[in-house]
C-alpha cells in the first residue's frame, strides 16, 4: 500500500461524480475503501444506461443504492403511466 492510499484508510465516505466513479482509476481508492453504500444525488437526472458501469464495477462489494431525485424533475419516459 502506497502512502497516498493509506491516509484513505478509515475514510468513510467519499464524494464523487458518477463519470469519476466510472472512471477505472477509481480503485486506487476503492481497494482500499470498497463501495459498499452508494447515495446518488439527482438521480432524476441521470440516464438509466449510466448506472451499469457502476452495477458492474462493483457488483462484488456494492450493498445498497439510494436514489435521490425530485419526481417533478423526470424525464418525459419515466412520467409515462
Amino acid at each position: 500500500m502506497n502512502m497516498n492510499s493509506s491516509k484513505l484508510q478509515g475514510v468513510k465516505v467519499i464524494l464523487c461524480t458518477l463519470s469519476m466513479l466510472s472512471n477505472t482509476r477509481i480503485t486506487v481508492f476503492t481497494k482500499v475503501n470498497p463501495l459498499h453504500t452508494l447515495v446518488v444525488d439527482e438521480a432524476s437526472q441521470i440516464e438509466i444506461g449510466d448506472y451499469i458501469p457502476i452495477f458492474s464495477a462493483f457488483k462484488h462489494s456494492l450493498r445498497k443504492v439510494c436514489f435521490i431525485g425530485d419526481d417533478k424533475q423526470c424525464k418525459f419516459f419515466f412520467l409515462q403511466t
